[in-house]
């Protein structure tokens, strides 16, 4: 078996080991991060659990400004653009992300003189993290460069052993420094990230030979300068509900809010990994005109990450207890909407592809903006009202609505280009919601818990016996 195994590996592409061993390092990350949850929220309390998550949030708001985004998506575009000087592009780019990194910072200096704790943070924990974006963007870069050559040894070693030990040197912080643990907690993955990423900057600066190249400059702020406001208002849906609970309820809930969302994070893992699978495939298929393929290959897909979204909603109480113990306890109440949240993440990430196969980006950037602002109106509203759990059905809501104007703009899309549209909406959307039901629904039962296993039976019962009579659906 293990012999077998070994030669269907040899017999596999380099492209394809180059994705399975990424998608084996982003699980193995992913897998740390969740195994020492618990113990972080043993050591740190619900305030400074929610400073870590607030810190987290924050950097992903401004790493936008710091960077421009200028390691995510041009970069991608410019390795095939720029293919003859792809090392001195990469420099190039990496020192103008070091001059507006810089150049955030030093903006931020004069901002918080004027209105200090603008943040709500500590300066020394701002400092740290406008380090941990610097750092991290570089690793981004080097990363993406030696994708292009299939060159994942080094970057699957090197990510692994960083955030292996950088967690190590967290854990052993926090324990050593009692009043310090926010601080421990950042810290220790920080330390290992420049002592480990900023080895590579010299080596990118070393291998292209160029810090200033104005036509590389000029293509790299024209291109991405346009998509600021959708990357902001990726991240406005993804992380204003905790900066208002912060606001609104303060740290603790939002320490609580934060730890479910860890839930979450992992089934996005899932998803991340079958859409970069699944985006390239899509697009052979609506090159060849075998659009019927990739509407069922879609609705698999959303069954499977269905049914993971449900296993965690229906095993919220447990799953939390492990994480963070009784202290959490009531933020098994955001699982199920959050969870659900994923699921339409992933119904609306099918749609997006028929958008960006036809380069109708704009209509991308219109989705992300609108759902955005109404997150945030709907946040404002609702936890006022119902606190910090609300924020987990807004969320819910706003991905609903995100997921039916993407499908909107794509089912015009496929109008205006004359092809059928790929997708069986009445199955997709019948079986979204009736997730979504269900999910939402076992909260009701969860102080019942012989009552929610009764329910778990019924419902496994029904999925099997669903699963035999429907097979076809499945393969």
């Amino acid at each position: 078996m293990l012999e077998k195994i070994k030669n269907k590996y040899k017999s596999i592409s380099v492209p394809a080991k180059a994705s399975l061993w990424f998608m084996f390092c982003s699980v193995v990350n992913k897998g740390i991060s969740f195994i020492t949850t618990p113990i972080f929220t043993r050591f740190l309390t619900q305030e400074e659990y929610g400073t870590v998550n607030i810190y987290n949030t924050w950097m992903g708001i401004i790493t936008i400004f710091a960077t421009l985004e200028l390691a995510t998506g041009v970069f991608n575009k410019a390795m095939i653009k720029f293919s003859d000087d792809r090392d001195g592009y990469t420099s190039s780019s990496l020192f103008l992300t070091t001059c507006t990194t810089l150049t955030s910072f030093l903006i931020y200096l004069i901002i918080s003189s004027l209105y200090p704790g603008i943040l709500g943070l500590p300066f020394l924990i701002v400092v740290m993290m406008f380090l941990d974006i610097f750092f991290t963007t570089i690793w981004s870069f080097y990363t993406i460069r030696n994708r292009f050559d299939f060159k994942y040894r080094i970057i699957v070693v090197v990510t692994i052993v960083a955030n292996t030990a950088g967690s190590f040197l967290s854990v052993l912080l926090v324990w050593l420094l009692p009043n310090y643990h926010v601080e421990a907690r950042i810290g220790g993955l920080l330390i290992v990230k420049i002592l480990t990423y900023g080895y590579f900057y010299f080596l990118l600066i070393k291998k292209g030979h160029t810090l200033v190249n104005i036509e590389y400059w000029k293509y790299s702020l024209l291109y991405n300068l346009p998509l600021i406001p959708h990357y902001l208002s990726q991240q406005i849906l993804n992380q204003s509900d905790r900066i208002m609970i912060d606001e609104m309820c303060g740290r603790a809930d939002a320490g609580i809010y934060s730890l479910a969302y860890q839930l979450a994070v992992v089934v996005q893992i899932v998803t991340n990994a079958i859409h970069a699978s699944f985006m390239p495939w899509c697009f052979q298929k609506l090159e060849s005109g075998d659009g019927k393929s990739i509407g069922k290959r879609a609705f698999q897909i959303e069954m499977l990450i269905g049914i993971i979204c449900t296993l965690f909603s229906l095993f919220a109480p447990e799953l939390i207890l492990i994480l963070g113990g009784h202290k959490y306890y009531s933020a098994i109440y955001i699982v199920p909407p959050v969870s659900m949240s994923v699921l339409f993440v992933t119904i609306y990430s099918f749609f997006g592809n028929i958008e960006f196969y036809f380069e109708k980006t704009k209509f991308v950037m219109i989705a992300s903006c609108a759902v955005a602002a109404l997150n945030i109106i709907l946040n404002w509203v609702f936890i006022k009202i119902y606190g910090f759990i609300a924020a987990g059905y807004t969320t819910l809501v706003c991905y609903v609505v995100y997921s039916i104007v993407h499908y909107i703009f794509m089912v015009n899309i496929c109008k205006n280009n004359g092809i059928e549209n790929p997708f069986p909406g009445i199955k997709m959307w019948t079986f979204g919601l009736v997730m979504a039901f269900v999910s939402v629904g076992i909260s009701f039962v969860y102080s019942f818990t012989l009552v929610r296993y009764i329910v778990i039976a019924i419902i496994s019962v029904i999925g099997i016996t669903f699963f035999k009579r429907n097979r076809e659906s499945f393969f």
